[in-house]
């Protein structure tokens, strides 16, 4: 009995033993099987990861070469864009005794018109010529009524350029005369060829040395001589001689001119309004040299006007006075009865 209570005691310890042992293995079974499971999701999360990323850098890519194709091609474009200006750049410049010509031109046949208009142009100047024949710019007659008009503006000058590129002109030099400088302003200011666009206008009234101006003032008529710095500084002493001066003559014989001194318009204003105090007379302005001279109406005015004239020029001018008055009549001897 004993002996059997005992081995059925074993039995059932050899059971528990063997249930016990199986445990770790059920757990490391456990454990293998989720770290599995876990292990091939993120692996999943990650190659869908992955082929996001690699789809992104593809468009990114995409994009980037997309922009490059693009920005060489408007490279491309504004580089044909500047050999076209270039090519199409043409210049003229002349001095007193010659002309240079560079730049381009359409073809031979068009190059020897252009040197027949220089030559009708400028006959007497001697012609230095570097001109390239390159296909294509304007329109030929376009191009060669723009030659002839830019030439044309070149002989009004004393020294100066034309410069040509396409279609737009630039014309800076001093005028032979007075009478070529208002031509050529006229001609600036259009109407132009077709298709032709004026830059740039730097052109300059010949230089007047000495730079004189006179006022003559009649019983009936002012006279007006000499030069101006610019139109509009004409017709402001148009406009003050019409203010100051009662007469029913008005003769404007000014020409603009480059080379007046400093501080002229102020001088030539304080002359003027000196003049309109005498019944008649004269101002000079040479340089900065102002004179005066004529007839006061008694010697108190010829004095005020000397002192006036002093009195308002410019410190860097200066002057001389010539005024004479009338002298005052005896009363009449009435006759005795």
């Amino acid at each position: 009995m004993g002996q059997a209570k005992q081995a059925k005691r074993q039995r059932a310890a050899n059971r528990g033993g063997r249930i016990f042992a199986l445990r770790p293995m059920l757990v490391l079974g456990l454990v293998v099987t989720l770290f599995a499971g876990g292990a091939y999701a993120a692996h999943g999360a990650f190659c869908v990861d992955a082929a996001q990323l690699s789809a992104a850098a593809d468009n990114a890519r995409l994009v980037q070469r997309a922009a490059a194709d693009e920005n060489a091609q408007a490279q491309g474009k504004a580089r044909a864009e500047d050999k076209q200006r270039e090519a199409y750049e043409w210049f003229a410049g002349r001095s007193e005794s010659g002309l240079k010509l560079r730049g381009a031109v359409p073809s031979e046949e068009d190059r020897q018109t252009l040197l027949g208009m220089v030559k009708a142009h400028f006959p007497d100047l001697a012609v230095e010529e570097k001109l390239k024949v390159v296909e294509g710019g304007p329109p030929r007659e376009q191009w060669l009524g723009a030659m002839s008009f830019s030439l044309k503006q070149l002989s009004h000058l004393k020294h100066g350029a034309v410069r040509l590129s396409n279609a737009n002109l630039k014309v800076a030099g001093v005028a032979k005369s007075a009478e070529d400088y208002v031509e050529i302003k006229k001609a600036l200011a259009g109407p132009l060829p077709a298709g032709l666009t004026i830059r740039g206008d730097d052109v300059r009234p010949p230089i007047a040395d000495p730079f004189v101006f006179t006022a003559d003032l009649g019983a009936n008529a002012l006279s007006l001589a000499g030069s101006v710095p610019s139109e509009d500084a004409r017709k402001r002493l148009r406009d003050l001689s019409r203010e100051l001066f009662a007469r029913p003559g008005f003769d404007d014989r000014l020409q603009v001119a480059s080379g007046a001194p400093e501080n002229w318009g102020e001088a030539v204003m304080a002359a003027l309004r000196a003049l309109s105090r005498l019944e008649r007379g004269k101002i000079a302005m040479s340089g900065l040299a102002v004179s005066i001279e004529g007839v006061a109406p008694d010697q108190g005015t010829a004095i005020a006007v000397s002192y006036q004239l002093r009195r308002d020029l410019p410190k860097i001018f200066s002057t001389s006075e010539s005024i004479k008055w009338k002298e005052a009549r005896p009363p009449t001897a009435w006759p005795q009865t």
